[in-house]
């Protein structure tokens, strides 16, 4: 059983219909208090059916449930009629423009004033090889990434008038890019690109995006990966601090560490940090960060793939207790990753799960290692889907 299915489930047994299991916003045309029941409702079930151990604590309400998403994408399709900006289950696009409830406005100006500029000189030389438009940031501090197949003098040639437009327009956007994906690769900016020639190009502006946490200021490149609810941020630090806590004399192992959010936050409290990632950007934005907050004596990064390996050979045992936070992507850890962070004896562990469906998975792999679940504390990070974050409290 998927979280998702359940869900559908329940909501057909009290006579909620909800638009098909491909729709990107299952939830979004809801009233929230409505969906909030729904997934409270449908979470206890999941874990009662699953045989998770003991119960999982009430959803963590979002504080902005629509229009909050700070990472936006379009995949542009052309036809005869011209390009349209879809993502797959939308429905039927407004002016070739597929609906959200979900994003920010500001973002979905970006969208239809790109639009406009595709449909006429010199946007239309730029149309046909234009896989994704991604916008990322806050309003006033937008970033737009335009995901291309091809990079040659007309591309680049069209991208910059392109860029030289959106400076012009009173939509709040800072910078601009290309983005090379000859592949036209569903993973809009994680493919693998090619490693011998250009493949990121700065139109304008600064090359990093920016966000305020618990008073620190985070800078990272627009191609790494930040939480798509910037409202949000601050409850998942705060949340993971609570059930850490007390860090005082214990190190912080920080796996998945991307650009530093949990390691330069959450890890003031701890003796030292070490944050791990694979993606060298970010951890080089990490490195960045601590430079810049005075506190790269206690707080190191290492860039590598997360694995058994990795941390038999490469993460040295601190001198004393230690705790362990790690924040995987969707599909969760790699399979030898809890019982080799089990190796090493962590007195506590908030596993974040971003994917309901892994959480009987990872916390069967933590009992077989001999760690227990102590509580679970699920955040409505993906208002209007039927998803949620959960961090997961583990100790020996």
């Amino acid at each position: 059983m998927s979280f998702a299915d359940a869900l559908r489930d329940l909501a057909g047994q009290r006579g909620v219909t909800l638009p098909t299991a491909q729709h990107p916003e299952p939830l979004a045309a809801l009233d929230y208090p409505l969906e909030l029941e729904l997934k409270n409702d449908t979470l206890a079930t999941f874990w009662q059916a699953l045989g998770l151990p003991g119960r999982p604590e009430p959803v963590v309400a979002a504080p902005v449930p629509r229009g909050y998403r700070t990472t936006t994408k379009r995949r542009a399709v052309q036809d005869p009629g011209g390009v349209t900006l879809t993502f797959p289950g939308a429905g039927p696009s407004r002016g070739g423009l597929a609906p959200s409830a979900l994003d920010l406005p500001e973002h979905l100006m970006v969208y239809t004033f790109l639009l406009e500029r595709l449909a006429r000189p010199p946007g239309r030389s730029l149309a046909p090889v234009l896989n994704w438009v991604i916008v990322r940031g806050t309003p006033g501090a937008l970033a737009v990434i335009l995901n291309v197949s091809v990079f040659d003098a007309r591309v680049v040639r069209a991208g910059k008038h392109l860029a030289e437009a959106l400076q012009q327009a009173p939509l709040g956007v800072r910078s601009g890019f290309l983005y090379l994906d000859p592949t036209a690769s569903d993973y809009y900016l994680e493919a693998r690109r090619p490693g011998k020639t250009l493949s990121f190009k700065r139109l304008f502006g600064p090359d990093w995006l920016q966000v305020e946490v618990d008073g620190v200021r985070l800078r990272f490149p627009p191609t790494v990966f930040s939480q798509v609810n910037g409202a949000m941020v601050g409850t998942m630090t705060a949340t993971a601090r609570g059930l850490l806590a007390p860090l005082g004399e214990h190190a912080l192992l920080d796996l998945y560490c991307g650009y530093g959010l949990f390691s330069l936050t959450v890890g003031r409290e701890a003796a030292q940090v070490v944050g791990v990632d694979f993606d060298g950007p970010a951890i080089e934005a990490a490195r960045a960060g601590a430079a810049y907050l005075r506190c790269g004596d206690r707080v190191h990064f290492l860039a590598g793939r997360i694995d058994g390996e990795l941390l038999a050979s490469r993460v040295r045992l601190p001198r004393g207790p230690e705790c362990v936070l790690l924040d995987p992507p969707r599909q969760g850890t790699q399979p030898d990753v809890v019982p080799a962070l089990a190796a090493r004896g962590p007195q506590r562990v908030v596993h974040i799960c971003c994917g309901t469906d892994e959480i009987p998975r990872e916390v069967e792999a933590w009992s077989r290692a001999g760690y227990h679940l102590r509580r679970a504390v699920p955040l409505d990070l993906f208002a209007g889907t039927a998803n949620l974050e959960t961090l997961l409290l583990l100790t020996r």
